[in-house]
């Protein structure tokens, strides 16, 4: 991974599980318990940059709202092809076919098979070069009662952050609830790192047969969880299917 700027590098392994597992259990969260916040009647759209992100971000929840029998929109931003880095036209082809599969056997697996799901096809890593179309496009599907959740803006990634910023645009033209998640800020960040807006951090305790789904989910994504040549280690390493497994999911309200 690449860095954004300076003070949010994603390399290495990143700050310990059990560093944030001992801070976030001695923090006073909010707990969104009370999922008042989040009425049944009202649409969840989730705004993934890439084919693993919902579930990164907010499998539990899904898998709860599943339950629920509420309305679920994915936005999929990209496919996912770069993920093995720069490849031939044909490659990244089939990297991007390989990972639309798997995100339809994770959402199947979340209770969301049948989810609205819409493809946006912007290219993977460069998000950021069509922030103003996907700025548009997200405004032409958004509700103004909808529940927006979408990686932070601030979260590390160039394609995170980009899809962060062209959601919180549209949300604030229609009026939409923004909720935005921290994936790689885990990696990055640190205990009271000041760049992370902690008094907003609120925790999910995810039902455990939802926190079963998750991890199901998870393992769908194959190409994420195996090595992707003998000097790359995966995408998803054992620090970020760590943080995948705790029992809460913890958004930025």
């Amino acid at each position: 991974m690449e860095a954004v700027t300076s003070e949010r590098l994603i390399q290495g392994s990143g700050t310990p599980e059990d560093v944030w597992r001992d801070w976030l259990r001695e923090r006073q969260t909010a707990s969104l318990c009370d999922t008042s916040w989040l009425l049944r009647a009202q649409r969840v759209v989730v705004v993934a940059p890439h084919p693993d992100d919902e579930v990164l971000a907010c499998g539990g929840l899904l898998a709860m709202r599943a339950d629920a029998a509420g309305e679920v929109l994915i936005v999929a931003v990209t496919d996912g092809e770069a993920s093995h880095g720069a490849a031939p036209g044909a490659a990244a082809n089939a990297m991007a076919e390989r990972r639309r599969a798997e995100r339809l056997t994770g959402l199947q697996r979340l209770g969301l098979e049948g989810a609205s799901l819409v493809r946006c096809g912007f290219p993977d890593g460069r998000v950021d070069r069509c922030e103003h179309a996907l700025t548009q496009q997200l405004a032409g599907l958004l509700r103004a009662s909808d529940v927006v959740i979408v990686s932070w803006r601030l979260d590390g990634h160039p394609d995170h952050e980009a899809a962060g910023r062209a959601a919180a645009s549209a949300c604030a033209t229609l009026g939409c609830r923004l909720v935005e998640v921290p994936i790689w800020m885990w990696h990055w960040a640190a205990p009271d790192d000041e760049q992370v807006p902690w008094q907003r951090l609120a925790a999910l305790p995810v039902e455990p047969l939802s926190w079963l789904r998750k991890q199901a989910a998870l393992s769908a994504h194959a190409s994420q969880l195996t090595a992707r040549s003998a000097a790359l280690g995966p995408v998803l390493d054992a620090a970020i299917c760590a943080r995948a497994r705790r029992a809460c999911e913890y958004f930025l309200i």
